[in-house]
């Protein structure tokens, strides 16, 4: 910040001289050097101004000093005025600068100095009389407190309490503390300004994390009889706004929801932008049941598209609370609360909100257990992998195997894949263990007879990986196998993902001629418009709809049309989690070309493979039960 110089009173005169008639040079520069001391130590504003409001009254005789502040809507505030009235700070609060507005309003007004001799009869003051005489002053004088461009920050004013015009050496002391007052005012708004820095989200002008944190406490600390909730907001599927739109688009986006939340929240509620794509409102004055009506309300405000740039824009978001006091008094706490519940909802299948509960927190310290556990596991050969036969439904024929990972934990058991895969693609394990399943797959695929397949499932996150067709191209070379006996099979998710690498991933994988099946189908974000993708020839139909032949006709449709659809398409069709012949049976009159389920087996480890192939697997009549498989088998 550029400090103005110090001015001479009088021009063409040296300081002594212009004050000398009423105060030594000492004296001034006394003034001077305390009053900018106590701007360097960051004393607030109304203290400076009160020093100098009593500087100038000592080194005067008679007159009465004002500070005020002039706001950017025009307004008048009173920094100091220690020898007036307490009532003097009310009357003039808020009081509008204009062309008769009094000595201040009119010099801030007008940005020039404003003497009057008499109150009485000055036209400025007709409207004011009463004021004046309330504080028995009979004179005054204003000056403006003005930037290099003209803008007006300030007045300083001298008051008398006879008609009289300020003296040529009074009008030098006040011209040396407008400066002061200049230097001041200039300090404050680099204060404030920095303040706002430190305090704001610039991209969306909210509150940042620090000031969120700052006023939240100051809630929780109150004595309001109703509740106060942290409300955690986090956007789903983010990155692809900035992958596909770029990251520009996603400021703009931001700046949106930021304004879209602060029309929703009340004057009592604290609105901030956390980082990244994450937003918080810690809302108070609600019950617990409001609170929770509040937080669908959040929802809400996702349910219309977002106009950014002249496109239509439909993003959602999900929402986790936590309800102090009932969750805790402690920030730390219920902002731990409030991640847990939003962890819940983003599993839950995000575009939901959760309020926390003890449960939630039993699920995190599991997880947290299990993701301890992880690391230890894979190093420790805790993992296997089984396989489950895909039969091709009209010839009755084992055509493939799907790899299944295992984690046997030596105290807990077994462990649910369900549980346990979501953590190893959060904590990045993913991508080694599932090289170590390919590799394992394709080990026993080595030592199967040649016209077996094997099937391994695929992370959406190992093809995020630059080098993960390479790293299959090299597991496929290392036992000499062709690629036409691997399928990969993938989400519909990674199949939509805009990520680049992925799709360069899936590209280089159908180059390679590795076989890709899209699993799952019928769940997540399906549409038959996934099935035009030339990358991937098989399909494979959720156990959630095959569990609905024979007794819903909504689930056979369904199936019905997929079957029909893919086969226009020229795609393979596998139907999983198949239990009973009614079952297999309508699959079969519906062209469903292939089926796995526990009709045919359960899940087997490799030593059980060549055995149940041998005896069952060679198109010999119709699929036995699963007892009698194993009983051949065991």
């Amino acid at each position: 910040m550029r400090v103005p110089k110090p001015v001479a009173a009088i021009p063409g005169l040296p300081l002594s001289e212009s004050f000398g008639m009423l105060v030594g040079p000492h004296s001034l520069l006394l003034m001077q050097n305390e009053i900018l001391e106590a701007i360097a130590l960051d004393r607030e504003l109304p203290a400076v101004a009160e020093m100098l409001c009593r500087q100038v009254e000592t080194l005067t005789e008679g007159a009465i000093c004002s500070i005020l502040a002039v706001d950017r809507e025009g307004l008048l505030h009173p920094l100091a005025a220690p020898s007036l009235p307490a009532g003097y700070a009310v009357a003039l609060n808020g009081f509008a600068i204009g062309p008769w507005a009094g000595s201040s309003g009119t010099a801030a007004f007008r940005g020039e100095d404003v003497v009057v001799v008499d109150i009485e009869t000055d036209p400025l003051w007709a409207d004011h009389q009463a004021i004046a005489r309330d504080f028995g002053v009979r004179a005054s004088w204003s000056t403006p407190v003005k930037t290099e461009d003209g803008r007006v920050l300030g007045t300083l004013s001298l008051y008398y309490r006879e008609a009289r015009a300020p003296s040529e050496a009074e009008r030098g002391l006040v011209a040396a503390c407008v400066n002061l007052c200049l230097i001041a005012f200039r300090h404050h708004e680099a204060q404030a300004h920095i303040e706002r820095l430190a305090y704001t989200d610039i991209l969306t002008n909210l509150p940042n994390r620090l000031a969120f944190e700052l006023r939240a406490s100051e809630m929780l600390e109150g004595d309001e009889p109703l509740t106060t909730a942290i409300h955690y907001i986090d956007l789903d599927d983010f990155k692809s706004v900035n992958d596909t739109l770029g990251h520009w688009f996603g400021d703009l986006l931001l700046a949106e929801v930021g304004r879209r939340l602060r029309q929703l929240a009340t004057t009592r509620d604290c609105v901030a932008r956390l980082g990244g794509d994450e937003f918080a409102v810690c809302a108070g004055g609600r019950d617990d049941a409001a609170q929770a009506g509040f937080a669908d309300d959040l929802l809400k405000l996702f349910a219309e598209p977002f106009a950014i740039a002249g496109r239509s824009l439909m993003i959602e978001a999900s929402i986790g609370t936590a309800i102090a006091p009932r969750n805790g008094l402690e920030l730390a706490q219920l902002l731990q609360q409030a991640d847990i519940a939003l962890y819940e909802a983003k599993s839950s299948g995000r575009h939901t909100a959760r309020v926390f509960s003890d449960e939630m927190a039993d699920g995190v310290r599991r997880r947290n257990t299990i993701k301890g556990d992880l690391a230890t596991a894979f190093a420790s050969g805790q993992f296997h992998v089984v396989y489950q036969p895909i039969v091709d439904l009209r010839a009755n024929r084992i055509v493939a195997f799907e790899t299944l990972l295992r984690w046997t934990h030596p105290e807990k058991g077994a462990v649910p894949p369900d549980l346990f895969v979501p953590i190893a693609e959060e904590t990045g394990l993913m991508r080694e263990i599932g090289l170590w399943v390919l590799h394992q797959a394709l080990a026993d695929l080595a030592t199967w007879p040649a016209d077996l397949m094997v099937a391994v499932n695929v992370s959406p996150l190992q093809l995020k990986y630059p080098s993960f067709a390479l790293d299959v191209a090299s597991a496929l070379a290392r036992v000499g196998l062709p690629p036409r006996r691997l399928t990969l099979e993938i989400t519909e998710t990674a199949l939509l993902d805009g990520d680049t690498t992925t799709q360069r991933s899936l590209g280089d994988l159908k180059t390679l001629g590795v076989g890709i099946a899209l699993d799952d189908f019928g769940t997540g974000y399906s549409s038959l418009s996934n099935l035009r993708d030339r990358r991937f020839g098989k399909m494979k139909i959720d156990k959630s709809f095959v569990d609905g032949i024979g007794r819903d006709t909504v689930c056979e449709a369904i199936v019905d049309g997929t079957i029909e659809f893919a086969r226009k398409l020229g795609k393979r069709v596998t139907a999983e989690g198949i239990e009973t012949e009614i079952q297999r049976a309508w699959l079969v009159a519906h062209g469903c070309d292939k089926g796995q389920g526990y009709l045919f087996s359960r899940p087997m480890t490799r030593e059980r493979v060549l055995p149940f192939v041998a005896t069952v697997g060679r198109g010999e009549g119709a699929a036995p039960s699963p007892d009698v498989l194993f009983r051949r088998i065991g």
